[in-house]
């Protein structure tokens, strides 16, 4: 709506072209959510201190929310927040991000990426001289540059302290492997996640991993069927046993003392609860059934209390007053809670404002307690006693430069494990005796945001405060700063630096000595919004579309030349109703391309329905001349999906298609015009990593089957299945390897036809005859390609029936290359090795693979073998291939074929 109108009408009336760049768009939308944040601040201070933080234009990925949040963030506290809002207007009215900040602020791109960098090491570089980077006071165990991926988390440290149970992406899946905790060595992988329909997601950002008593077993929450549920894992012999345990949310699951009994955080509704299972009667008691939310459960030593992380405050009794209204609620505030498992009763065990403590964990006496408190600014451990009963202060256990998470302690409380964002990636760390670790400093010193937040506490301490709070009443005219939590006059906050020019204003009258204190505040009452009852009404959800996506389409067909379409599709704001619309207008209707999908999606059956319009121009040799033929295909589908899990789905749909040849230099010809309707069924199952060109890893497949009925015409009648069947073995970083194995067959009284050789989208094309493989109006319809099969010319053989292999070896061919006399970048060129075999045939029994030549030697007949390789290339938005391939017939090689084509391989 800010920038484009939020109509499609308003951006085409308007000529509006403007296109944000990622970091400015998230950037904006973090800040704005949430000013400026602890989370933000540890991941800008580690990117900053190790050095890898990008400028502002490279700022994609990840980067692009926190990294857009930080320079965002540094406008408004460097020029004040009114220059956010004249940012924003400024870009709208240039059309451009560079031009708007310009305008707004005096300043181009690259001198605002040099200030804005200038700034970030002014903050954070003074940290590395009173803090320590966490492999200074614990032992590294994991190295993501070493072992790959950037994600080592959820470490649980056995009870005997020998081995670590985490979750890692190393292998591009998460995955939980087995470490050995002196020296970080893997033992082994214990459960392969994102693959398969048990393991489907293991919960990355609310993770959980717990050892039994006699560390022979553990257990994790995992994603499985659409619900999460726990898994009970033997170390030795890997296991898997599946409790009675279906909630839409589970997380942070710990195991007893006593090995009888689970806890675990649940969420059924809204908010998430403390549950117990008891794993000998099989009952599930939820412990906290109520509003607020809670977190990370711990067990003390003789298994009679749980430690848990809750938003609740000081509501600790069962049953929350009815005046209580959660909009005036400060849930942003996590404390240390207890409670007793005989009486239910609840205790508070911290309370520190505007801090998040989480994480407990249990000394073996049960008298102390260690947790992580971002109370300075960043996450660090600290130690806190819990047998006096009262809320003393913490004390710090660490002083880290980076943030510290998820801690996990031995069961003698020597030997305590955490992961750490260090070096832009998730780590684990082992600490031994953190009980016995001594600071001498029962406070640390804070960052440079606390201290912000702090001074301007103080210096307002007078004043109204509220962290992170709504507005309720309407007739205050405060405003809420959501970068610290405090309510501040807006004329002080930015000092006497900021003078403010009134010599364009017009002031109207003014009477000083009017008493106006009997005056009351205009009033904002919504009158429409309540029933005679006083209820909130509840209105209808009304569709209303929205565009999602507008973009044009460029490509090439090896039949058909050059290629270009317009796609726009509509969205209503939950996503339930989809509509895309697809066109290519070229003069009139009867030679354009066209089509409109509409997509019902709310449930878990997805439904469409489409309609299309199809046309293509071929030159078709007739005796001695060559004839424009025009051929089309328009008609309607209509589709269902229903997925059975994450990475399997069946699919059916019915087809009704009208295709037709029409010989446009000799309109004697009669024109041929067929109809068909096609019932179609298809199983397919993918659970691929796609690399920077092609996937890297997974299998993927798919099996369809179809055909003509022939309700119009018997003679028109065919079936056809197909499968295909690929699968990706990734090693090392940047090396795979690809198979490919698909088949096809068709029969009936008019079948499907199929031709192989050649690469899709060929564009230095060869035909193995002198025309375009179309013989009538079926072919345009139904003729199917089987590819690549390099080393032969286009459509070398075509049947009713067809085999073809793929291998391929994947690798990078050029990481990064600058030419000299002309400064041309060349970077990621993917480089391929390949072996390509197949046929395609008409009748089985005359099939033959191999004969002799008149020299008996062995030789290929109808089977096609060629090898060869290609590098890829990414080329003004196209992917480029160029390939080199021999026919191979067992007796020698042919000479050599070359390939320019496009599109991502197999």
């Amino acid at each position: 709506d800010m920038f484009y109108g939020g109509s499609l009408q308003n951006i085409i009336s308007n000529n509006i072209s403007i296109s944000l760049p990622l970091w400015f768009n998230e950037g904006m939308a973090e800040y704005q959510a949430l000013g400026w944040d602890v989370d933000t601040d540890m991941f800008i201070r580690d990117a900053a201190i190790n050095e890898y933080l990008p400028d502002i234009q490279y700022l994609n990925g990840y980067f692009a929310y926190r990294g857009g949040q930080a320079v965002f963030s540094y406008i408004a506290d460097k020029y004040g927040k009114e220059k956010i809002g004249e940012l924003i207007s400024k870009v709208k009215s240039t059309g451009s991000v560079e031009e708007g900040i310009k305008s707004s602020i005096g300043l181009t791109l690259k001198e605002l990426n040099e200030r804005w960098k200038k700034e970030i090491k002014k903050i954070y570089w003074p940290d590395i001289a009173i803090r320590k980077d966490p492999d200074e006071f614990a032992k590294r165990l994991t190295d993501h540059r070493e072992d790959g991926g950037f994600y080592n988390t959820s470490p649980a440290i056995s009870p005997q302290g020998d081995k670590i149970a985490f979750i890692s992406n190393r292998d591009y899946y998460f995955d939980v492997y087995l470490m050995d905790a002196i020296d970080g060595k893997i033992i082994k992988k214990l459960v392969e996640g994102n693959r398969t329909p048990d393991f489907e997601e293991l919960n990355i950002l609310t993770p959980g991993l717990s050892w039994s008593p006699n560390g022979d077993k553990i257990i994790l929450a995992a994603k499985s069927g659409g619900y999460d549920v726990v898994y009970v894992i033997d170390v030795e012999d890997e296991d898997t046993e599946i409790l009675p345990i279906k909630m839409s949310g589970i997380k942070s699951v710990t195991w007893s003392p006593g090995g009888d009994q689970i806890a675990f955080i649940g969420q059924t509704n809204k908010e998430s609860d403390l549950f117990l299972y008891n794993l000998e009667t099989r009952e599930i008691k939820n412990l906290t059934n109520d509003i607020f939310s809670d977190d990370d459960p711990a067990w003390s030593p003789d298994g009679k209390t749980l430690y848990y992380v809750s938003d609740r405050n000081s509501f600790i009794e069962e049953v929350v007053p009815d005046t209580f209204k959660i909009y005036t609620h400060d849930y942003n505030q996590k404390d240390i809670y207890t409670i007793n498992l005989e009486t239910l009763n609840i205790e508070r065990i911290t309370d520190l404002p505007a801090s998040d403590e989480s994480s407990p964990v249990v000394s073996p006496d049960g008298n102390e307690i260690l947790l992580i408190s971002d109370i300075n600014g960043i996450n660090n451990i600290y130690k806190k006693d819990v047998s006096t009963g009262e809320q003393e202060d913490i004390i710090p256990v660490t002083n880290s430069l980076n943030g510290l998470y998820q801690l996990s302690l031995s069961k003698d409380g020597k030997k305590i494990t955490f992961s750490s964002l260090y070096q832009s990636a998730y780590n684990i760390f082992l600490m031994n005796n953190p009980f016995e670790i001594d600071l001498e400093t029962e406070e640390l010193e804070s960052t440079v945001f606390i201290k912000k937040i702090n001074q301007k506490e103080d210096e307002y301490e007078d004043e109204e405060t509220s962290f992170n709070l709504f507005n309720v009443d309407s007739s205050e005219t405060g405003e809420y700063q959501i970068l610290t939590g405090t309510y501040i006059d807006s004329n002080k906050m930015y000092g006497d630096s900021v003078q403010i020019d009134f010599d364009n204003y017009v002031f109207g009258n003014f009477d000083a000595s009017e008493d106006s204190s009997d005056k009351e505040e205009p009033q904002f009452n919504l009158t429409d919004n309540l029933d005679r009852q006083g209820d909130y009404k509840v209105n209808r959800y009304k569709i209303t579309f929205s565009p999602d996506l507008i973009y044009a389409n460029a490509g090439y067909s090896s039949l058909y030349g050059l290629l270009g379409t317009t796609v726009i599709s509509f969205s209503d704001v939950l996503g339930n109703h989809r509509l895309i619309g697809i066109t290519s207008l070229q003069i009139d209707l009867k030679n354009s391309d066209y089509g409109l999908a509409y997509y019902y999606l709310p449930e878990r059956i997805n439904y469409g329905i489409e309609a299309f319009h199809t046309a293509r121009f071929v030159f078709l040799s007739r005796g001695f001349f060559s004839n424009l033929y025009r051929f089309r295909n328009y008609g309607a589908v209509g589709s269902m999906s229903y997925p059975l899990n994450r990475f399997y789905r069946l699919e059916a749909g019915l087809s009704w298609l009208n295709v037709s040849s029409e010989n446009l230099d000799n309109p004697a010809e009669e024109t041929e015009r067929i109809s068909y309707v096609i019932p179609t069924v298809s199983f397919v199952h993918d659970n691929v990593l796609w690399g920077y060109t092609a996937p890297v890893e997974g299998t993927r497949y798919r099996f369809d089957v179809f055909g003509n009925p022939g309700l119009n015409d018997d003679k028109l009648s065919f079936y056809s299945a197909l499968g295909d069947y690929r699968t990706y073995f990734r090693f090392g970083e940047d090396y795979s390897f690809a198979f490919r194995l698909s088949g096809g067959y068709s029969g009936g009284a008019n079948p499907q036809r199929f031709f192989i050789g050649g690469i899709d989208n060929w564009i230095n094309r060869s035909f193995a005859t002198t025309d375009i493989p179309l013989e009538s109006a079926s072919d345009f319809a139904f003729l199917t390609p089987a590819l690549p099969l390099r080393g032969f010319d286009y459509a070398e053989k075509i049947g009713t029936k067809y085999g073809l292999m793929n291998l391929e070896f994947r690798f990078p061919l050029i990481k990064y290359l600058l030419t000299g006399a002309l400064p041309i970048l060349f970077s990621n060129i993917q480089g391929v090795m390949f072996l390509d075999a197949g046929s395609a045939w008409d009748d089985t029994k005359k099939l033959q693979f191999f004969d002799r030549n008149q020299n008996g030697n062995v030789i290929t007949k109808d089977l096609m073998m060629g090898t060869g390789f290609g590098a890829r290339i990414f080329f003004l938005y196209f992917l480029l291939r160029f390939d080199m391939a021999w026919a191979y017939e067992v007796n020698g090689f042919s000479q050599p074929k070359f390939y320019i084509s496009l599109g991502a391989d197999f």
